[in-house]
Order: C-alpha cells, then structure tokens, then sequence
C-alpha cells in the first residue's frame, strides 16, 4: 500500500468521495445525511479537509483509505465546545489556534496515522482536539503542543 495525502480537486468531487467513504463506517453511517453533508461541505469549501488516498503500483485510480475534516477555533470556543458537546457557530470555524479535528475516518491503520501526522505538520504550533465516541462512550482527545508524557492534556 502507497499511501499519498492530497485535498481533492472540485468541491462537488470531494465531497461526494467524503461522502461515500463515511456512510460506510460507524459511526458515521448512523448520522442523518442532512447533518453529515452539510458539515462535510463547509470542511471543504474552508479547505480544512484531507483524504488519504492508496495508490498502490499498478493501480489507475487511486482509493480512498481515509478522511480527516477539521475546524480551527479559538482555546475559549474550543474549551467550550469540549465541556457541552455543542459546536461553535460556523463564523467561528477559521483562524483560531485550536485544530478540532470534526471528522476522522480510515479504513487502514497507517492511513490514520499518516493523516495525523499530516494535522501536526500543517498546524505545528496549534494545539489538536477531537471527540471520539465509540461504544457508546465519549472521549475527549486534547493534545497541547509540548505536552510531555502521558496524562490530562496530553493527548497520549
């Protein structure tokens, strides 16, 4: 597996390709599609969007094996968003210094890691939030940027 990260060119394309990929894994398929295209479209008409994509040699056409959608919100919106579980406002989505990562999807491991990586590389000195349920749990992810070690706010 090759694995290449790339926005995709046409917002109509990504989106349908985001799309796709996420109605088929949980626990995006149990979202009202009204809700889940209508965040995917504002990921990527900010730009704030990234697919990994394996292109594995011989193949004409990449497939997608991953989706990260994210917002940037300022530390006061992004605490907040954290403690209710409510999303800010859209107008609040760009130019703060909190990466919240929105939507994270892989179908491969390494996929997931390298779209990661990718967040850290783009926004090195931002600090990375994200909520993840699974089972019925709700996890908060909170990783400031030179955190050490593992614990609260680490991230790790």
């Amino acid at each position: 597996m090759t694995i290449s990260l790339k926005k995709i060119p046409g917002p109509w394309l990504a989106l349908g390709l985001a799309a796709n990929f996420l109605a088929r894994r949980e626990p995006f398929a149990g979202y009202r599609s009204a809700d889940l295209i209508r965040t995917l479209s504002r990921q990527i008409q900010r730009g704030h969007y990234l697919f990994a994509l394996d292109s594995a040699a011989g193949d004409t056409e990449a497939r997608v094996v991953g989706y990260f959608g994210w917002s940037l919100y300022d530390h006061a919106a992004a605490d907040r968003f954290a403690a209710t579980g409510v999303s800010p406002d859209e107008d609040l989505a760009e130019g703060g210094d909190v990466v919240w990562i929105l939507t994270a999807a892989a179908a491969e491991r390494s996929a997931f890691v390298a779209l990661g990586k990718s967040i850290h590389a783009l926004y090195p000195a931002h600090r990375v939030m994200a909520v993840r349920h699974k089972r019925g749990r709700r996890t908060l992810f909170d990783q400031r940027r030179g955190a050490r070690g593992r614990g609260p706010g680490s991230g790790q």
